[in-house]
């Protein structure tokens, strides 16, 4: 989960709107009526992106009452303390999306068969290459260049997902990693990589979490699957 990358657009619209309610006005100049258009415009817009950013903290399972919400955005727009700074809020909003993903997962422990099962079903796909460790590997788009090894920091975006499709992580931008500090078979599979390549790993929990997991966020004996796009290598 990447809180700041959800609530960057709601906390640089409230900033934004914060500095306008609170610098004076320019003496007007258009007719009323076309103020009042251009204030709607702007309602219209602006809004359009706040709502969005309710949306998706809905989606991870948050919810937002919209009566308190308007009165706090009008404390904001007006300058009135709403009982929060601006890290805090966004400290307790993330702890309140931890929870929320905690209260949502379904079990704790997933069945070493059934994990087992989906680790078979993806090494019988086309293509698909098991190494040695239990690692299944596949090429959906082969790159270029050098692989990385222990050494190495990468760029790269990923998905996450659990043996049913649900996402657990996923990256809205690049980011970069130490090959060395990262789970063991997501490691193993990027030294398999090439840059500008795509591939998918699908990882036993020998090699991921094990039979503990991450609580609240990876069941024990998860078995992980990732696609991955390994953008650069800096050896």
């Amino acid at each position: 989960m990447k809180l700041a990358g959800i609530m960057a657009g709601a906390a640089l619209l409230a900033s934004a709107l914060t500095c306008a309610a609170r610098t004076p006005a320019p003496e007007a100049t258009a007719p009323a009526a076309a103020t009042d258009s251009l204030s709607v415009a702007a309602g219209t817009v602006l809004g359009s992106y706040i709502k969005g950013s309710l949306d998706n903290l809905r989606r991870l399972g948050v919810e937002i009452d919209n009566a308190v919400f308007t009165d706090a955005l009008g404390r904001v727009l007006q300058g009135r303390d709403t009982g929060f700074s601006q890290d805090r809020a966004n400290q307790y909003i993330d702890s309140c999306v931890t929870a929320a993903r905690r209260a949502a997962m379904p079990v704790d422990t997933l069945s070493v068969a059934s994990q087992q099962q989906f680790l078979q079903q993806a090494a019988a796909l086309e293509g698909a290459v098991t190494t040695p460790t239990g690692l299944v590997f596949i090429v959906e788009r082969e790159g270029e260049g050098a692989m990385p090894t222990d050494s190495s920091t990468v760029r790269m975006m990923y998905t996450g997902r659990f043996y049913d499709g649900i996402e657990f992580d996923k990256t809205d931008t690049p980011i970069e990693f130490a090959v060395e500090g990262l789970a063991p078979g997501f490691a193993e599979g990027l030294k398999m990589m090439r840059p500008g390549g795509r591939y998918r790993l699908v990882i036993p929990a020998s090699l991921g979490y094990g039979t503990e997991g991450i609580p609240g966020a990876i069941p024990g004996n998860a078995a992980l699957d990732f696609t991955v796009d390994l953008i650069a290598v800096k050896n």
